[in-house]
């Protein structure tokens, strides 16, 4: 059971993920946006903001959670996993402490708004439009890792070690991280029903890797 709930993180983590997605699908104020349309924005949609900023510590232990299972599941399995099980781990600190970046401006400009501080909200809107970059990169640099891991140790189908490192790489790119946005998420609750399915069979085996 105790190996279980780790595996449980990545379809709980994809299934509020998207939650709090479809509850920001509005578009919200662009980079060009003036400091009262900032606040009159944060004004219409406090809640939501509130929700969605103090959501990101969740899903970042989750992330971290899952992929840190990952590891040690591929490095049970095979003796040359590779460098791929430390890059996943790096990605998914990453993509946590991007989350919790973006939570944190969140935060700021809702309390900028609350004060009625046109310019600062407006500032802080600036550099919050700016702070996809440590998300989609950690989100980039998990993928790869992790379909390295995969690859390697074959703990998972080879197709989806196959899509994730595609994908992991497109979404280094800029436009390309729109892809990786989805994927990301959408590989922890493949990866992690899987995973679940399997829990039962021993997984302490030693394999070379394919």
């Amino acid at each position: 059971m105790n190996g279980r709930l780790p595996l449980l993180a990545g379809p709980v983590f994809t299934v509020i993920f998207f939650v709090v997605t479809l509850l920001m699908s509005e578009e919200g104020p662009g980079q060009d946006a003036s400091g009262k349309a900032v606040v009159d924005y944060v004004e219409g949609h406090e809640g939501q903001l509130f929700f969605t900023a103090f959501a990101a510590p969740a899903l970042g232990a989750l992330i971290v959670l899952f992929f840190s299972q990952l590891r040690t599941l591929a490095r049970e399995r095979s003796i040359a996993a590779g460098a791929g099980p430390s890059v996943m781990i790096a990605g998914a600190v990453l993509w946590a402490g991007g989350m919790l970046v973006s939570s944190m401006l969140e935060l700021a400009v809702l309390g900028a708004a609350d004060d009625n501080l046109e310019q600062a909200a407006q500032t802080l809107n600036v550099i919050l439009e700016a702070s996809w970059l440590p998300f989609i990169g950690g989100i980039a640099i998990t993928l790869i890792g992790a379909g390295m891991t995969v690859l390697r140790t074959a703990l998972l189908p080879r197709w989806l070690g196959w899509v994730a490192l595609v994908c992991g790489i497109i979404a280094l790119a800029g436009p390309g991280g729109f892809l990786g946005f989805f994927v990301g998420p959408l590989f922890m609750l493949i990866a992690g029903m899987m995973l679940l399915v399997r829990s039962d069979e021993p997984v302490g085996s030693v394999t070379e890797p394919v």
